[in-house]
């Protein structure tokens, strides 16, 4: 499957480059039309779709890989697949969820 990453290049260059290139390998298998639906590792709205960077994350994975990292993408409108538009942290994921919660101090537990 052809998975365009040009809009989400800005956003790989602050990540080792070893997990970038699993990010990449790993889209073409990952990467699916989406069912509006709730789910912790995928979802969609508004034609935007998400997706958890790894499968499955195991014991033996490295504390820094694409597990730990969600893949926003949409269909390609030029060519058949996708086109990956952004690539967030679950840092970065979970500040935003915060934020949009109401409070940003608010504990995780």
């Amino acid at each position: 499957m052809k998975v365009s990453w040009h809009k989400a290049e800005p956003d790989l260059q602050g990540i080792d480059p070893l997990v970038v290139a699993q990010l990449k390998q790993n889209a073409a298998e990952l990467l699916h039309d989406i069912p509006p639906r709730k789910h912790q590792d995928d979802g969609v709205r508004d034609g935007i779709m998400w997706h958890r960077g790894a499968a499955s994350e195991g014991p033996e994975e490295q504390s820094d890989g694409p597990q730990n990292y969600f893949l926003f993408y949409a269909r390609s409108r030029s060519e058949r697949g996708f086109e990956v538009l952004a690539v967030r942290s679950l840092r970065q994921v979970s500040a935003m969820w915060l934020r949009l919660s109401g409070d940003p101090h608010r504990p995780l537990y």
